[in-house]
C-alpha cells in the first residue's frame, strides 16, 4: 500500500513538472520576449506594425502524415505573437508585406477562401487600426512561374483597397514588382522639398527595391519620391540607404538577432531608407523570425525602428520532446524498480511454519 502511494505521487510529480513545462512554452516564454522589446509612446508620430511573410501552410505542399496538427500549430504561434505584438505596439497602422498564403497561387477557390478565413482569425484586429495588404509571390505567382491575372484579381478582389493611403501625416503607396506597377501620387506629396514638407512617404513592396535596382525601381524613386522603403520576401532583416546626390548605396547592414533596441534614421539628410522586414513564420527555415516596428515622425523627420524578435518555436518542440523521453524513462525506471522490489520481497519471505 505505501509503494502504491509512492508511485502515484512520483506521477504527479512528473505530471506537475511536464504542465509547468506546457505553462513555458505556450505562455510565459512570449510574455519573456515580449518584455524584451523596445517600444514607445507614438503621440505625434505613426507608429507602423510591419508583417512579412506569414505564409500561413496550405493543404497541397502539406499532405502528410501530422500535417493538420502542423498547420494548427503554426496558425497558434502566429496568431500570439500577434496578439502580443499588437498589444504591446498599439499600432495605428498594420501592414501586410505580402506572402500571406504559402499556397495562394495555386490554391482552387474554395482553399483560398479558407486561407482568407484562417488569416482573419490570426491577425484579428480592432476596427480603428488601418490595415494595408499587400500580394506576395506566393499569392499571385511571379517568382518561379508568371503572375496569373486571374489569381492576382481574386486577391485583390479579396483585399479591396487602393494602391495610396494616407494615415496623418504619412503616405503610404504599394508598389508591385511582379506585375511592375506604381500608383500615381497625389499632387501635396511633392509641393516643397522634403525638410518643409509636413508629409512622408512611404513605399511599400513585397520584393526588395534598392538592393536589386533596374528601370522598374528608378521609375519608383522618381515618380514617388519616398524617404522609407519597406520590404519583406527575403525572411530577413537589413537596412539599406541609397545616397541621391550619388545614387549609390551608402549604408547595408544586417540587424543583429535578437538585439532589442531602437535604431534611429534621419529622413531629412537626401537619403532614402529601405527596410527588410524578417518572416514571422517558424516554418521559413530560419531561426530569427520577427515582426518589424517603425515610428515615423514627420515634424522630427525621424524614424525610429526596431524588430520585435520572437522566440524559436522549434526549441520549444524540442523541450517538449526531450521532456516526453525523459518522463517516459523516469516511468519505466519507476516500474522496473517496483517489479525488482516485489522479487526481493518473494525471495527472501518468510518460510511457512
Amino acid at each position: 500500500m505505501i509503494r502504491r502511494h509512492r508511485l502515484r505521487h512520483k506521477i504527479y510529480f512528473i505530471g506537475l513538472i511536464f504542465g509547468l513545462l506546457v505553462l513555458y512554452n505556450e505562455f510565459l516564454v512570449y510574455e519573456i520576449q515580449a518584455f524584451r522589446w523596445s517600444v514607445r509612446k507614438c503621440t505625434d508620430c505613426v507608429a507602423v506594425l510591419l508583417v512579412a511573410d506569414p505564409q500561413i501552410l496550405g493543404y497541397k505542399n502539406e499532405n502528410y502524415k501530422g500535417s493538420a496538427w502542423a498547420v494548427w500549430d503554426s496558425d497558434r504561434y502566429l496568431q500570439k505573437t500577434f496578439s502580443r505584438a499588437v498589444r504591446y505596439a498599439q499600432p495605428n497602422v498594420i501592414v501586410f508585406l505580402g506572402d500571406l498564403m504559402d499556397e495562394g497561387h495555386i490554391a482552387p477557390t474554395e482553399h483560398f477562401l479558407i486561407y482568407k478565413r484562417r488569416l482573419a482569425d490570426i491577425f484579428d484586429t480592432p476596427d480603428d487600426i488601418m490595415k494595408i495588404y499587400l500580394p506576395g509571390d506566393n499569392d499571385i505567382g511571379g517568382e518561379e512561374d508568371m503572375v496569373s491575372s486571374h489569381i492576382h484579381e481574386r486577391f485583390n478582389y479579396a483585399y479591396t483597397q487602393p494602391d495610396t493611403l494616407v494615415y496623418n501625416s504619412a503616405t503610404f503607396f504599394k508598389v508591385n514588382r511582379l506585375t511592375k506597377s506604381i500608383p500615381a501620387a497625389p499632387k501635396e506629396a511633392f509641393l516643397n522639398d522634403y525638410a518643409e514638407r509636413n508629409t512622408t512617404n512611404v513605399v511599400l513592396s513585397h520584393m526588395p527595391l534598392l538592393f536589386m535596382p533596374g528601370t522598374f525601381v528608378q521609375n519608383v524613386l522618381k515618380e514617388l519620391s519616398p524617404q522609407i522603403i519597406f520590404t519583406a520576401h527575403e525572411h530577413k532583416a537589413m537596412h539599406m540607404s541609397l545616397d541621391t546626390a550619388t545614387d549609390q548605396l551608402s549604408e547595408i547592414w544586417i540587424l543583429p538577432p535578437h538585439q532589442t533596441q531602437l535604431y534611429q534614421l534621419r529622413l531629412d539628410m537626401g537619403d532614402i531608407h529601405e527596410l527588410q522586414i524578417p518572416t514571422c513564420s517558424y516554418r521559413m527555415g530560419t531561426h530569427h523570425m520577427g515582426f518589424g516596428l517603425a515610428y515615423i515622425d514627420t515634424q522630427e523627420k525621424t524614424l525610429d525602428f526596431t524588430v520585435l524578435w520572437l522566440p524559436d518555436r522549434f526549441n520549444q518542440l524540442w523541450i517538449y520532446v526531450w521532456g516526453l523521453g525523459a518522463s517516459l524513462f523516469i516511468i519505466v525506471f519507476f516500474i522496473l524498480c517496483g517489479i525488482c522490489t516485489n522479487t526481493h520481497y518473494v525471495a527472501y519471505g518468510r518460510m511457512p511454519a
